[in-house]
Protein backbone atom coordinates (compact mmCIF):
# COMPACT_ATOMS: atom_id res chain seq x y z
CA UNK A 1 0.00 0.00 0.00
CA UNK A 2 1.05 3.44 -0.70
CA UNK A 3 0.73 6.94 0.11
CA UNK A 4 -2.38 8.45 -2.51
CA UNK A 5 -3.99 5.02 -3.33
CA UNK A 6 -7.43 4.63 -4.03
CA UNK A 7 -9.10 2.28 -1.72
CA UNK A 8 -13.12 0.71 -0.60
CA UNK A 9 -14.07 0.54 2.87
CA UNK A 10 -14.78 -3.63 3.39
CA UNK A 11 -17.97 -2.73 5.91
CA UNK A 12 -20.11 0.23 7.04
CA UNK A 13 -18.39 2.57 8.89
CA UNK A 14 -19.63 5.92 11.08
CA UNK A 15 -17.82 8.95 11.43
CA UNK A 16 -16.42 9.54 14.90
CA UNK A 17 -16.87 12.90 14.27
CA UNK A 18 -20.27 13.51 12.60
CA UNK A 19 -22.49 9.70 13.29
CA UNK A 20 -22.81 10.04 9.68
CA UNK A 21 -21.81 6.57 7.36
CA UNK A 22 -18.61 6.91 5.50
CA UNK A 23 -18.30 6.60 1.48
CA UNK A 24 -17.30 3.63 0.27
CA UNK A 25 -14.59 5.19 -1.56
CA UNK A 26 -11.49 6.98 -0.47
CA UNK A 27 -7.58 8.32 -0.67
CA UNK A 28 -5.31 6.81 1.60
CA UNK A 29 -3.14 10.12 3.13
CA UNK A 30 -1.13 8.74 5.84
CA UNK A 31 -0.54 5.90 8.29
CA UNK A 32 0.31 5.34 11.87
CA UNK A 33 0.70 2.72 14.20
CA UNK A 34 -0.17 2.45 17.73
CA UNK A 35 -0.55 -0.19 20.14
CA UNK A 36 0.29 -2.73 17.47
CA UNK A 37 -2.50 -1.43 15.01
CA UNK A 38 -2.06 -0.13 12.18
CA UNK A 39 -4.16 2.67 11.38
CA UNK A 40 -4.70 4.44 7.68
CA UNK A 41 -5.96 8.33 7.57
CA UNK A 42 -8.31 8.39 4.65
CA UNK A 43 -9.59 11.27 2.86
CA UNK A 44 -13.18 10.98 1.86
CA UNK A 45 -14.77 13.25 -1.20
CA UNK A 46 -15.79 16.56 0.71
CA UNK A 47 -12.63 16.46 2.00
CA UNK A 48 -13.71 14.47 4.67
CA UNK A 49 -10.52 13.06 6.87
CA UNK A 50 -11.26 9.95 9.28
CA UNK A 51 -8.90 7.19 10.62
CA UNK A 52 -10.07 3.70 10.04
CA UNK A 53 -8.03 0.51 10.80
CA UNK A 54 -6.35 -1.26 8.07
CA UNK A 55 -8.57 -4.59 7.86
CA UNK A 56 -11.05 -2.70 7.09
CA UNK A 57 -9.84 -1.51 3.77
CA UNK A 58 -9.83 -3.03 0.63
CA UNK A 59 -7.32 -1.48 -2.01
CA UNK A 60 -8.94 -1.06 -5.86
CA UNK A 61 -6.02 -2.70 -7.08
CA UNK A 62 -7.50 -5.91 -5.58
CA UNK A 63 -4.35 -5.70 -2.87
CA UNK A 64 -5.40 -6.57 0.74
CA UNK A 65 -4.41 -3.36 3.11
CA UNK A 66 -1.46 -5.55 5.18
CA UNK A 67 0.44 -6.03 2.41
CA UNK A 68 4.19 -4.27 2.24
CA UNK A 69 2.75 -2.30 5.72
CA UNK A 70 5.31 -0.12 6.87
CA UNK A 71 3.58 1.93 9.50
CA UNK A 72 5.97 4.03 11.44
CA UNK A 73 5.36 5.71 14.84
CA UNK A 74 4.73 8.77 12.90
CA UNK A 75 2.00 9.49 10.40
CA UNK A 76 3.27 10.15 6.89
CA UNK A 77 1.44 13.32 5.23
CA UNK A 78 1.07 13.70 1.59
CA UNK A 79 1.22 17.16 0.36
Amino acid sequence: MQLGDKLNLTRTIRSAKTGISLPKEGTLVSMTENLGRTLLLVEFEGGQHEYVFEYEVEFKNGNSSSQNCSASGNAHQVN
